[in-house]
């Protein structure tokens, strides 16, 4: 089988052996990795003529064999045929169709940069959710171009890779966006109504957003989720605040027939129940750390099957760190547990670190591929 079909029958009927293998957050990979990856400027990201952000894609699947591709939506038609990149002694601008410039690009420090998650909240009433939340509509989405550079990477790699877009749960993207995590915890309690008022603005902007995937024929849904796990909020706050609206999330996807890959950051060791429940296609946690054990096995004692899960492999202890010996006896534990159910992919817990050099990921896919073909 390609490398499509393997992904789509691990997240379905499951596999006796020869598993997909992927990394998580190829796009924080790029920023670390960038050199190593590709020729291309490291503004191609940037650049308004998308086929230098599609030769990207075309030089990382020739240097890693990862069997998914990711994609997202770019900026609109009418801005980019009016705009170019232009360097201006060592400065990277970006230029309307007069030459004047819009605006300088600076590129993100290895390891990216520090983003708040406690800032003042951008709403305190009804009236302002108006003011601050746009809504989205698909067909807009659509009409304005917005979708052609997710066209163009299905159009090149959908016949052979697992395409993937992106989307923050309606909590995350409240809290990230609009609450901040003090703000949002506060209100929780105090405000429970504008928060859910929120949350119910924010999943009709999704689901408008998952429409348009779906319409360029995408094969999956990266679904992000943080700070909802057992340090943050209790189950009854899980339950109320974030249950439903990932349900409803997970039942578009799959309306659309497109495969949801659920990722919720931290401890999840008392909701990995309610997690199971929401249904999503597939299941993607951390590896241990930060107090808390996730460990491979015992996720698929609870899964029991019931959802494809995704392996957690520790980014810095084996990948980053670790001996080839011990690199290739971890892929060997999570294969084995994988083949329980086989619904299974090969993965990290977390994105691969700027000091993890892109041979190290070679060397893991290689690995994975050989051990999981001896099945």
């Amino acid at each position: 089988m390609g490398n499509r079909e393997n992904m789509l029958k691990a997240m379905g009927c499951g596999l006796s052996g020869s598993f997909p293998v992927v990394i998580p957050y190829v796009g924080i990979f790029l920023r670390d990795h960038w050199e190593e990856t590709t020729g291309q400027p490291w503004w191609a990201y940037h650049d308004p003529d998308l086929a230098a952000r599609l030769k990207v894609e075309e030089d990382l699947l020739e240097r890693l064999d990862l069997d998914w591709v990711s994609c997202g939506l770019c900026p609109p038609k009418e801005w980019r045929e009016g705009h170019r990149i232009k360097c201006l002694g060592g400065r990277v601008l970006v230029v309307d169709s007069t030459g004047n410039g819009e605006g300088e690009i600076r590129r993100d420090p290895i390891g990216g940069s520090h983003i708040t998650i406690e800032k003042e909240p951008l709403i305190e009433s009804i009236d302002d959710i108006d003011r601050r939340i746009g809504s989205l509509d698909a067909q807009d989405l659509i009409r304005s171009g917005m979708l052609d550079y997710v066209n163009m990477v299905v159009n090149r790699f959908g016949s052979k890779k697992f395409t993937c877009a992106s989307i923050g749960t309606p909590y995350w993207t409240a809290l990230c966006n609009y609450f901040g995590f003090k703000g949002m915890t506060v209100n929780l309690f105090r405000r429970s109504g504008l928060v859910e008022r929120v949350l119910e603005r924010l999943m009709e902007n999704a689901v408008q957003e998952l429409r348009a995937y779906a319409y360029a024929k995408v094969d999956g849904i990266w679904i992000e989720e943080c700070l909802s796990s057992a340090t943050e909020i209790s189950l009854e706050q899980f339950r109320r605040f974030v249950m439903p609206y990932n349900e409803e999330l997970v039942s578009e996807i799959r309306k659309h027939g497109m495969r949801s890959i659920y990722y919720p950051c931290g401890d999840v060791r008392d909701r990995l129940e309610l997690m199971i429940d929401i249904n999503p296609d597939c299941l993607s946690l951390e590896e241990s750390k930060k107090g808390f054990d996730i460990d491979i096995a015992w996720v698929d004692e609870i899964v029991s099957g019931r959802t494809c899960i995704f392996g957690n492999l520790d980014s810095i202890r084996i990948l980053q760190n670790g001996t080839r010996d011990e690199l290739r006896g971890e892929i060997r534990r999570q294969i084995d547990t994988g083949l329980k159910h086989g619904r299974f992919v090969i993965s990290l817990g977390s994105p691969v670190t700027p000091l993890t050099p892109l041979s190290r990921v070679a060397e893991f896919i290689d690995i994975a591929r050989q051990e999981s073909a001896s099945c």
